[in-house]
Parts: C-alpha cells; sequence; structure tokens
C-alpha cells in the first residue's frame, strides 16, 4: 500500500478519454473518482492509433496516466493481429515503467483482462475485470472469443459486471469465475444535479445513435403524439450512424422541423444541462448492460421511459418511470402521452435519491474498496 495507506491499484481500460470532454470511457474516470478515497490510482491505457505515437504520462486529477499509441494513422485490417501481439508485448513491458501495484483492475476482457492477468501473475497480485459488453452475445456468440474469455475470467481473482442482466449472460455461456459480483456503475451525481422545479414541455433522447439505442424509433414515437400535444418538442443528442436516417425522416415531414431539435455530440457537461431543461428522458433501446445515462437523466430527477429489456429495469420502478416493448413505436408514443400528463405527478427528489443511494460515488466507492479489500 501507498504511504498514506491507500491501495494501490493500476486500472487496465478497453476505452478512457483522449482530452478533456472526451466521452470516450468516461465511465472508467468515474470509476477513478469514486476510489480516489481509498486508493491511489494509475492507468495503463494502450491503442493502436492516436494522435501521439509512443508513450506519455501525465497527471489527470488524481491518477497518473501512461498512454502508448502505435500509430498516428489508421492500420490496415490485415496488419491488426500483427499490432494486437505487439499490443500485448508491449503492455507487459510497460510494467518495468510502473510502481509495482497491490491490485491490477480491468475494464473489458479479452485485451485489456488478458493483460491484467499477466500483469497480475508477473507482480504476483490480484488481477480482476470489470465487464461492460452489451449484450454479451457479441462475445459469446463467436467461438473463439468466447473461449478468450471464458479463460481470462476463470484466471482472474474477481469478475464484476455491470448488472444482474449481464452476470447472467456471462453464467449462461458456460464461463464460471472464481467469485462474480454485480457492482453496477458509479453515476456523477453532482455534475448531474437536480433539474429546476418547472416544465418546460420539452422531451429528450441522448444517446450515441446507433440504430438499436433507438433514435429513429423516438422520433417516430414523437411524431404520433405530436399533433395532440402542440406545445412540446423533442431534444436529440448524439451522433452516430443512424444521424443520417434521422435527418432524411425529417425532411421527409417538415411538420417535425420546428418541433425537433438535433443537438449533435455534446460532453457530458452539455447532456447534464440539457437534462436540467426537460421533462422526461426517453430511451428505447433493444439491449443496456446498464445504461449510463438513463441513471444520469434520473440522477437529475426525471422521470424515464425506457426499454422492458436487459438492465435498466433492475433500477427504474413505477415511482421513477415506465417500461416499454422497445421495438414498439406505438407503445412509445403511449408511454410519452402518459408522461405527459403524468410527469408532475413524480418525485423529482424521490428518483435522484434512489439514484445515490445506489449508484453515487460515495456508495459506489464503499462496495469497490470492499472488494478490493477482500481480495488483499
Amino acid at each position: 500500500m501507498s504511504s498514506s495507506g491507500k491501495i494501490n491499484v493500476l486500472v487496465v481500460p478497453d476505452l478512457f478519454p483522449g482530452y478533456d470532454g472526451d466521452v470516450q470511457g468516461i465511465f472508467v474516470r468515474d470509476y477513478l473518482t469514486a476510489v480516489e478515497p481509498f486508493c491511489k490510482v494509475s492507468v495503463l491505457f494502450i491503442r493502436l492509433t492516436g494522435a501521439k505515437k509512443g508513450l506519455t504520462v501525465t497527471q489527470e486529477g488524481g491518477a497518473t496516466v501512461y498512454r502508448y499509441c502505435f500509430s498516428t494513422t489508421k492500420i490496415p485490417f490485415y496488419l491488426k493481429p500483427f499490432y494486437y501481439w505487439a499490443w500485448f508485448r508491449k503492455g507487459y513491458a510497460l510494467r518495468r515503467q510502473i510502481a509495482k501495484p497491490d491490485l491490477v483492475h480491468a475494464h473489458g476482457t479479452i485485451l485489456s483482462g488478458t493483460l491484467a492477468c499477466r500483469l497480475g501473475k508477473a507482480w504476483q497480485v490480484p488481477a480482476i475485470i470489470t465487464e461492460h459488453q452489451g449484450p454479451f452475445t457479441m462475445i459469446s456468440d463467436s467461438f473463439w472469443k468466447l473461449a478468450w474469455a471464458r479463460r481470462t475470467m476463470q484466471r482472474a481473482d474477481a469478475v464484476l459486471t455491470v448488472s444482474d442482466h449481464l452476470r447472467k449472460e456471462i453464467l449462461a455461456s458456460r464461463i464460471h469465475p472464481k467469485t462474480i459480483h454485480v457492482t453496477h456503475n458509479p453515476v456523477d451525481t453532482a455534475l448531474f444535479a437536480q433539474k429546476p422545479d418547472r416544465t418546460y414541455r420539452n422531451i429528450l433522447f441522448a444517446s450515441r445513435l446507433d440504430v438499436f439505442k433507438g433514435g429513429l424509433r423516438t422520433l417516430k414515437a414523437f411524431q404520433h403524439m405530436a399533433e395532440a400535444n402542440p406545445d412540446w418538442k423533442l431534444t436529440m443528442v448524439g451522433d452516430g450512424e443512424e444521424y443520417g436516417a434521422i435527418e432524411a425522416y425529417m425532411r421527409q415531414h417538415p411538420e417535425l422541423q420546428s418541433r425537433v431539435y438535433l443537438k449533435g455530440k455534446m460532453t457530458k457537461a452539455e447532456i447534464a444541462r440539457e437534462m436540467a431543461e426537460a421533462d422526461f428522458f426517453v430511451f428505447p433501446s433493444l439491449h443496456e448492460s446498464f445504461g449510463l445515462v438513463v441513471a444520469e437523466a434520473m440522477s437529475c430527477g426525471l422521470p424515464v421511459i425506457a426499454t422492458n429489456k436487459t438492465a435498466p429495469k433492475e433500477y427504474i420502478s413505477a415511482d421513477s418511470g415506465i417500461l416499454v416493448p422497445p421495438e414498439d413505436v406505438d407503445a412509445i408514443a403511449g408511454a410519452m402521452q402518459k408522461m405527459i400528463q403524468t410527469h408532475a405527478s413524480y418525485s423529482a427528489s424521490a428518483i435522484r435519491g434512489a439514484v445515490i443511494e445506489r449508484f453515487g460515488f460515495e456508495n459506489f466507492g464503499k462496495k469497490l474498496n470492499a472488494i478490493y479489500q477482500s481480495l488483499l
């Protein structure tokens, strides 16, 4: 342990922000902040392509971050197997430049988890893996990915999952870790603060615009009930593969253009400000390993309309929102209509309080620290 009595933890993430405002892997920063009272943290983040080649070491908040990048240009697909082999070699070699930790914590199994287990063995310290993959079929439907994940997870000293749904998917894939804990994800309840007590007549959707997230389905559902609610608008935050389809749909339906606001990609702080000016949040995703943006909306006190499948139903109740079949546009529209009529009856403080209790940094940090202590 460090001289302050804190646990020295090396975090090895698959994703990590590259600059202030970058949302890629931003959830890992939330983990670091949550355990800061108990741990001295270093981060080892290796990627194939990035802005600067080679090794850089920076102090970011309370963490020392070691970044290594192989190339500043895109690597041809036929060379990637060689580079991934080099990824593992470089990660293992970099241990000589990092002070020996008390524990190695990977976010992701196949790349970071494998490296974490190798480093843990070299240093003779525990290695744990937090798995975020949703749906887990992206791993389990591939023979070699599943075999690799099984081998790595069963070698790790502990596996943590961000939902009970994901835990069940892992166990159903005949993977049997030494121990497995459901931790969920931490939520920055200070950034996602309770919204002002007023009505904006504004519905919010915020996410990457991947097809499965439900942006276009949300837009179509809004169209179904827009005429009956002429003073309501829909704000959509995000960018991605479905952005063009959403723009095309609005061109085909010009009556939506004065009622729907496409805001594009935003930082976490900007999304928090959008949530402060919304009355409720809609997120009909087909699958979520946790659904962090839903929990962040609830941290602002917003009632939510979300999928009745996968993880979000573990923490959404009748007191905080409505669960819908995510493929059913009519059901989403019906939930929107009901929420317009009832959103003021939800207790914003109760919705927010439940998030603070389950996912706030203080309690999440204590939970993770207890797991760390049990392994040491």
